[in-house]
């Protein structure tokens, strides 16, 4: 939500900017300036990257509209309660605490290697392999959108530069339109910042963002798997995973773990 309103504002200040200024708005409609721009920026930037990496960059530009933040404390809370049930009733019980839960690839991974009998170390080295290879693949992208931010500005000057030279060759038969040419000319500069400023740039920190979400969560995950195999207590899982919560994340953690608690508590009272 924050990300479209973010894009609604920058779009809004530059129109109300152009349409409040003294140049006719036809002035900034300058369609060889948006050729150049963004089609040098396109062929450059295939230049630079195979088409697979910059086909999965383009289909990441809508994703970077949904939240790239994760509920840590539901995470932390899910896990705890799968140790807690691998603790009580084994691993079948693992199994199926952990069928519903899909956003946490990495424990869902762990816990059936575990079941197919793979060693912590074995289980480990693989989890870090899909976690490094995870975040290269996101990072990947960050740089390619922050690549694009570099051509588009220079894509917009060599615009510029093509605008003055065909100016200049005007200038002796319509010394009148030096300023209307020059004015043109400037617009594929603008182009150029615009795109850099208002799309690609803030695209690949998002994306960078969404990367360190992810390794984050995904660090929790590799990490709560390893106390599985230690044979940790739950307590003990949710205190460490909670080590890398903020603290008002713990303490909602902590409450968490206090009703479920008193859930898992009612059937022995009522037995009794």
């Amino acid at each position: 939500m924050l990300t479209v309103l973010g894009f609604v504002i920058g779009v809004f200040l530059v129109g109300y900017g152009i349409y409040t200024g003294k140049a006719p708005i036809e002035i900034f409609l300058n369609w060889n300036g948006v050729a150049i721009v963004v089609g040098g920026t396109i062929a450059s930037t295939f230049v630079s990257y195979p088409i697979r990496e910059v086909l999965r960059a383009f289909r990441s530009y809508f994703v970077i509209f949904k939240s790239g933040s994760h509920n840590y404390v539901k995470a932390v809370n899910q896990m705890v309660n799968a140790t807690r049930s691998f603790q009580r009733d084994g691993m079948e019980s693992l199994s199926r605490e952990t069928n519903p839960m899909k956003k946490l690839w990495i424990f869902q991974d762990g816990v059936q290697m575990m079941a197919n009998g793979f060693s912590k170390e074995e289980t480990h080295v693989i989890l870090e392999d899909q976690i490094s290879w995870q975040m290269a693949r996101e990072m990947k992208q960050h740089q390619l959108f922050a690549t694009m931010g570099k051509f588009a500005p220079a894509f917009g000057m060599i615009g510029t530069l093509i605008g003055l030279i065909n100016m200049l060759i005007t200038l002796q038969s319509n010394p009148g339109e030096v300023g209307i040419g020059l004015a043109v000319a400037l617009t594929t500069t603008f182009y150029g910042l615009i795109l850099t400023n208002i799309i690609f740039m803030p695209i690949s920190e998002k994306i960078k963002e969404r990367a360190e979400n992810n390794l984050l969560l995904e660090t929790m995950e590799l990490e709560a798997v390893d106390m599985l195999y230690d044979g940790k207590n739950y307590i003990y899982v949710r205190d460490k995973l909670c080590a890398y919560l903020s603290a008002g994340s713990r303490k909602k953690v902590s409450k968490l773990s206090k009703t479920n608690g008193k859930i898992s508590r009612t059937p022995e009272k009522a037995l009794a």
